[in-house]
């Protein structure tokens, strides 16, 4: 099951491109998995899954020193709408999320008031263009119980690559 995504436009979000960009490049996102449905989005990060069992994930983030953003970058002309993908926490990364509904108030500015910035927002840097069947399957997968929501079966990433503009799939 795949789906594609394509990067936020480098005017408006530089450097969360560059970081997600540069997990692509060092092949940081295999062996990761989405863990977390929270109902609004599907988190992903350095989570081992059914494949890796076990598995120090981390290690290369942390080894490359590409944990997460310097700074909590935000353009309200690529807002947290239904699809896109953000980076979760303060700073942002190495998790990051799929919206599966508008999220523009919930992660745009002030929309994560539990933060000692209320006023920030989390990084926006890409949209789904295909594969939106694979993201609403990961949306229905089961949770366990508790307030984090954490996935009963974690989905492994096999692999991330980048297309060149004449391979992209939109739909």
């Amino acid at each position: 099951t795949v789906f594609v995504a394509e990067m936020a436009p480098l005017d408006l979000m530089p450097h969360s491109v560059h970081l997600f960009l540069e997990w692509v490049g060092h092949d940081l996102l295999a062996g990761s998995s989405f863990h977390r449905n929270a109902r609004h989005v599907i988190q992903a990060g350095p989570t081992s899954y059914f494949a890796n069992s076990g598995a120090n994930v981390r290690k290369g983030y942390v080894e490359n020193r590409l944990t997460s953003v310097s700074f909590q970058e935000y353009s309200p002309e690529f807002p947290h709408v239904k699809y896109t993908m953000g980076f979760a926490g303060r700073p942002g990364g190495p998790d990051w999320y799929v919206s599966t509904m508008d999220n523009t108030s919930n992660h745009g500015p002030g929309g994560q008031s539990s933060y000692a910035l209320a006023s920030e927002a989390d990084p926006c840097f890409a949209k789904v263009i295909s594969g939106f069947d694979a993201v609403d399957r990961v949306h229905e997968g089961a949770v366990k119980p508790g307030w984090y929501n954490g996935l009963e079966k974690n989905v492994g990433i096999k692999k991330v690559r980048l297309l060149p503009k004449d391979e992209l799939i939109s739909s």
